[in-house]
């Protein structure tokens, strides 16, 4: 009779882990499912995004908690990388731990991928009517993008006027002083005038100097540590200025280090007090757990191209490095890829502004994965072919979505672990007013590339311009002043382009 209980009660038992089984079986389908929809369905990206996913796992699938999913928008909105994949990759983990936070980060950013390389692969060797069309297409396009880049300028200097204790005319210094930093050379361009830039910083150098700043006067705002950060700011702009260049690489590089160094210890500072092994131990034992997992999934997505083409590692660092830099949504990671693939001459600026800038801007889904993986095909066919281009696409995939989720999981244990992260916060409230200000660089790039494309097209460039300003003016006419969402400016740029094809 015992024999014949503990049967079955394993029996029980059995059904019991089996029906468990089943039900995680349901949810993993099901949050893959809504991801996959999410991305197919998600133009705007970015903070468009947040009542949609929450809808979905929230209200429709509760699949967690509305607290959770707040405190994983919170994450995301302070880490850089792509901001749907990241909470992606938080409801994900909350559902099925690591497995799960790597299926559901995938599932949201693969469909704008997936179409962005089906059309790359028709367009490749293009040179036809198709291309024309493309190419006459992105010019009313670039114009809504550069309007987007605009909004989202006006909209940092919205956000500091109106927070507490903020202040309008520091976030417009800021603005100003990024633009003169790092947008001479595109000014010029524009101008006609072939003079240097004074200061030419490169995006990566006006980012890190910014970061040094906020975190270096973190914790003390004295005149004396104001002055040294003055000091020590002067001698950065001496060594990476183009017309200034006072110190060769060796300083200058061991400046950067020094700086870096000083704004660590702050950062180091700001944490609590309380670090006892029973917060700590868990946290970092849970955070190597997901950091293995990121990483196995990396190396499965690099290891095909770099057989194939080993200088490929140039771009997965740069690309992995970017997606750590792009703070402010999708429309920011266009400066950061600019200035680390375009103005380093890896990637051709028609290319970028003229086909993959358009794209991505018009598919669903993230702009910072596509753009990657993008940016993976065009370097990969030019190394070795479409195949190889195949190839680089998965890898700039895998790069763009563990950079997103990596940093973000971590960031997401930081915060429920630790109660204040006041490094975060300051990063958080000061970077958009630094990203507008790259951005009006962009927008400029943008604006010439446009013209590049009258000459290529045998068009006017009165032409040309005129169609930007009346694209840019109506798209800012319906953002700012009646508010409608970005499908409506979007459409109307779509629409002259059109008509555009039709004409010429």
């Amino acid at each position: 009779m015992e024999g014949v209980l503990r049967k079955g009660r394993l029996l029980v038992g059995g059904a019991v882990e089996t029906q468990r089984g089943g039900e995680k079986l349901r949810q993993l389908l099901g949050l893959t499912a809504s991801m996959v929809r999410i991305g197919l369905i998600g133009f705007g990206g970015g903070n468009a995004l947040i009542p949609v996913i929450e809808a979905e796992v929230v209200k429709n699938r509760r699949l967690i908690s509305p607290a959770a999913y707040q405190e994983d928008v919170v994450a995301a909105s302070i880490t850089p990388g792509a901001l749907p994949v990241e909470i992606a990759a938080g409801t994900g983990q909350r559902v099925a731990g690591s497995f799960g936070m790597i299926l559901a980060a995938v599932a949201m950013a693969l469909p704008g991928a997936a179409l962005l390389v089906a059309i790359l692969s028709v367009l490749s060797g293009e040179t036809g009517a198709v291309l024309r069309d493309v190419k006459l297409l992105s010019i009313p396009i670039g114009a809504f993008i550069m309007s987007l880049l605009m909004l989202y300028t006006v909209k940092a200097l919205r956000a500091e006027a109106s927070a507490e204790g903020g202040s309008f005319s520091a976030a417009l210094a800021i603005v100003l002083s990024i633009f003169v930093l790092t947008g001479e050379k595109q000014a010029y361009r524009l101008l006609g005038m072939d003079s240097a830039p004074i200061f030419g910083l490169s995006t990566l150098a006006a980012l890190g100097l910014s970061f040094f700043l906020i975190l270096f006067l973190l914790n003390d705002r004295s005149k004396g540590r104001v002055a040294l950060a003055a000091i020590l700011s002067g001698l950065f702009l001496a060594a990476k200025g183009k017309s200034l260049a006072l110190f060769g690489p060796p300083l200058s590089d061991g400046l950067g280090f020094f700086m870096a160094a000083l704004a660590s210890r702050e950062v180091l500072r700001s944490l609590p007090k309380n670090s006892a092994r029973g917060v700590v131990r868990p946290f970092f034992m849970g955070a190597a757990k997901e950091l293995g997992a990121w990483s196995v999934f990396l190396a499965l997505g690099l290891f095909p191209v770099l057989l194939a083409v080993p200088s490929m590692i140039d771009f997965a660092w740069r690309g992995y490095f970017s997606s750590l830099l792009s703070f402010g949504g999708g429309d920011a990671y266009l400066t950061i890829a600019d200035g680390l693939f375009v103005a380093t001459g890896i990637v051709p600026e028609s290319a970028f502004f003229a086909l993959l800038v358009p794209l991505v801007n018009v598919l669903p889904g993230s702009i910072l994965c596509q753009m990657l993986t993008g940016l993976g095909f065009v370097i990969g066919s030019s190394a070795g072919g479409p195949g190889v281009g195949l190839l680089g696409a998965l890898a700039g995939f895998a790069v763009s979505v563990s950079g997103s989720g990596m940093l973000f999981g971590f960031v997401a244990r930081l915060i429920r672990t630790f109660q204040e992260q006041r490094a975060f916060q300051a990063i958080s409230r000061w970077v958009r007013p630094i990203i507008g200000g790259l951005l009006i660089n962009v927008a400029l790039a943008l604006l010439s590339a446009n013209l590049k494309l009258a000459g290529t097209l045998g068009l006017s460039p009165a032409l040309v311009i005129g169609v930007t300003v009346l694209v840019l003016a109506a798209a800012l006419y319906m953002l700012l002043v009646k508010r409608w969402q970005t499908l409506r400016p979007m459409g109307f740029a779509g629409l002259v382009g059109l008509v555009m094809i039709l004409v010429f």
